[in-house]
């Protein structure tokens, strides 16, 4: 991902789904994996990191293979999608570093996939401070530095944010 986001294969496509048809909408995760999936390969993979891309990562502390839990129609799809989600945020802070506008974008769409596949207890919640912080992050990069990050990224940011309330039953009043 290049720092001028239209440049970034898929990324008006997924805030156009995100702003019409929602995070949920099957077509709006899909673009998300395409979109996480041709950053994946147009990035080269941190020194030291593995060359394939879609191995699991380890549990979060206090999280067994128990307390997992994958259900439902897209279970497979929503599983590539949060480990995608994964390698490519990694990727972003290793090259940018965890504050840049590139990385932000890259945290966004990791909150969106743990939201979404939301494979065990308070895995939105950790979503929702990814997302807190990526949108603040976004919001300073507009002020401090306009033509690095845009209305889109900043709408991006709302609409995850939001959503990411909504699904744990907070009112999002910003």
């Amino acid at each position: 991902m290049t720092a001028a986001p239209d440049d970034w294969s898929h990324y008006a496509l997924y805030a156009d789904r995100l702003r019409v048809q929602g995070p949920d909408h099957l077509a709006t995760v899909t673009t998300l994996w395409a979109l996480l999936h041709g950053g994946l390969t147009d990035l080269p993979a941190p020194e030291g990191a593995g060359t394939t891309v879609g191995e699991p990562s380890d549990l979060p502390d206090g999280v067994g293979p128990e307390d997992v839990h994958l259900e439902g129609d897209h279970d497979e799809l929503l599983s590539e999608l949060l480990v995608a989600a994964v390698e490519f945020q990694e990727r972003q802070v290793a090259l940018h570093g965890p504050d840049a506008p590139e990385t932000l974008r890259a945290t966004l769409c990791l909150a969106h996939g743990l939201a979404a596949a939301n494979q065990y207890e308070g895995q939105r919640d950790d979503a929702l401070v990814l997302a807190q912080d990526a949108r603040e992050g976004i919001d300073d990069w507009a002020v401090r530095s306009p033509e690095t990050v845009g209305p889109r990224d900043q709408e991006v940011a709302r609409i995850l944010h939001h959503w990411i309330l909504d699904r744990l039953g907070e009112d999002p009043t910003h």
